[in-house]
């Protein structure tokens, strides 16, 4: 009896060590971060914040191997504020969580009413769902599958399900796995989860590590994210294909810059030749006769920055950051008049009385084109002549929430605290669709919603975790009645 207890108590120890060790052989972790994750999002820029660690953030999902080779080179021996300190321990237990030996995962969730208007989060797409997650890798090829069973019509999913592999310093991978661009937190005009992932392969390099040559090495830590994936065949132009490059790159250690540009391109009775494509790409216009028409393809383009202001108090950061996109034009350029921009400011600090780091900040938002009097603004923005879905995956807009000819102003906060917990508040307020004319899905005719809420992630142990959210919501269509809804959520996850 003893001899048996001393080796089930080695195999406990063994096994404790072999978790232990499991931060440090980042060759077999899943090779992704999600997009969606709010508090892991949270506590990478405390860390990006304090300088602790310089990779850029506003480009997801994020390289999990990127990720854990910086923290890595961090000096256990520095002393760090409380904010820090706890975010970089999460950060690191997070990393061994996301080891494909203990990643399998089941998650669930219900809800009293579906967001019309969603967020970085994700959250509420389905009124109910069940999720299972599997993954496995090696060093040269990752496998996820993860199935879905929701309310919606298309009742079983494999969104974020993909097959990568590994060619050098760059990541290879096919799959349906959810983007976002851009430095906001409630909306992305560019690429956003707000619309289920498209089926696509996708490039980019795994390792941020600056350029080595002289005349490229000032651009400092960056990334290349290449994708080209299909859209649905129920459209305009069925089985259009959609093309998106994004290059992120840290001149300084404050600042954050990213270049983007989206092309629909083919599909329906569009050319798919190699003639076309490239003429896309080069956003040449199409030769009718004796004049020159619209450019080939539906482009979107512009870039996006965060920047780290050089004031602070009591350890607290404060940034601004901005996203612009502009649309083609007939004469083939994205020029301002046909534009938009998205600002907001944030704010992050330490609280001792609530044992947690937070943040809080403010975003405002409009998709109707220029800012000037006496030019056309309306039914531009993420609308296209030739592809009259516009930019839209599943009659769902692949930028902004908010969608075409619409303004939105929300404010945030969040607290993460140090047993794991993960606290969420906000206030929304939109009008959508103002002329009440043109081609936006969530309000037709136009109309105004806004929403108060909050939310928590509770740790009930170190491998399941619940959630649970209120929040009231108003919606009032053009020449309707208003509608208040009082809308609960309550989900859960456990990871094996």
């Amino acid at each position: 009896m003893m001899t048996q207890l001393k080796m089930k108590h080695a195999c406990i120890l063994f096994g404790g060590l072999h978790l232990t060790m499991i931060p440090f052989s980042a060759a077999y972790a899943k090779p992704w971060l999600d997009a969606g994750d709010m508090q892991l999002r949270h506590q990478l820029q405390i860390l990006v914040d304090a300088d602790l660690l310089d990779a850029p953030l506003t480009t997801w999902p994020l390289s999990s191997r990127d990720i854990y080779e910086r923290l890595k080179q961090v000096d256990e021996g520095v002393v760090l504020s409380p904010a820090v300190r706890d975010s970089l321990a999460s950060i690191k237990r997070r990393l061994a969580k996301e080891d494909y030996n203990s990643n399998f995962k089941v998650s669930g969730e219900l809800l009293t009413k579906k967001l019309l208007i969603r967020d970085f989060s994700g959250d509420g797409r389905e009124g109910s769902l069940l999720s299972y997650d599997g993954e496995w890798g090696s060093p040269i090829v990752d496998i996820r599958l993860k199935g879905t069973l929701t309310d919606a019509k298309s009742h079983y999913r494999l969104d974020e399900s993909y097959l990568a592999g590994s060619i050098g310093n760059w990541k290879v991978t096919f799959g349906n796995q959810s983007r976002w661009w851009g430095p906001g937190w409630d909306g992305s005009l560019i690429l956003s989860n707000n619309a289920r992932p498209i089926p696509a392969l996708s490039i980019e390099n795994v390792s941020s590590e600056a350029f080595e040559n002289k005349y490229l090495s000032w651009l400092g830590p960056n990334k290349l994210h290449f994708f080209v994936g299909k859209l649905e065949s129920n459209r305009a132009q069925p089985d259009a294909k959609l093309i998106g490059t994004r290059f992120t790159f840290r001149p300084v250690d404050s600042l954050e810059i990213g270049l983007h540009r989206v092309t629909q391109w083919g599909g329906g009775d569009q050319s798919e030749s190699v003639s076309s494509l490239f003429k896309t790409l080069l956003g040449l216009r199409e030769d009718n006769g004796d004049q020159l028409g619209t450019v080939y393809g539906n482009h979107i383009a512009g870039g996006d920055f965060r920047w780290k202001l050089p004031i602070g108090l009591d350890n607290q950061s404060y940034a601004l950051y901005g996203q612009y996109i502009g649309e083609d034009r007939v004469d083939g350029s994205l020029a301002l008049g046909d534009s938009t921009f998205l600002l907001g400011a944030s704010v992050s600090g330490y609280s001792y009385r609530y044992n947690g780091s937070w943040r809080a900040y403010i975003e405002a938002v409009d998709t109707s084109a220029a800012f000037y009097k006496g030019r056309k603004r309306n039914n531009i923005i993420y609308n296209h002549g030739r592809y009259r879905d516009g930019y839209r995956y599943l009659d769902v807009s692949m930028g902004h929430a908010i969608d075409s000819d619409s303004k939105m102003v929300s404010l945030g906060a969040m607290l993460t605290q140090k047993n794991g917990n993960f606290w969420r508040a906000w206030i929304k307020r939109a009008k959508l669709n103002e002329d009440g004319e043109g081609l936006n899905p969530i309000a037709p005719k136009g109309g105004a919603w806004s929403t108060l809420g909050v939310s928590l992630d509770k740790k009930i142990n170190p491998v399941t975790t619940i959630k649970l959210g209120v929040q009231i919501i108003s919606d009032k269509p053009v020449g309707g009645k208003r509608d208040n809804d009082f809308a609960i959520s309550i989900g859960f996850s456990r990871n094996f």
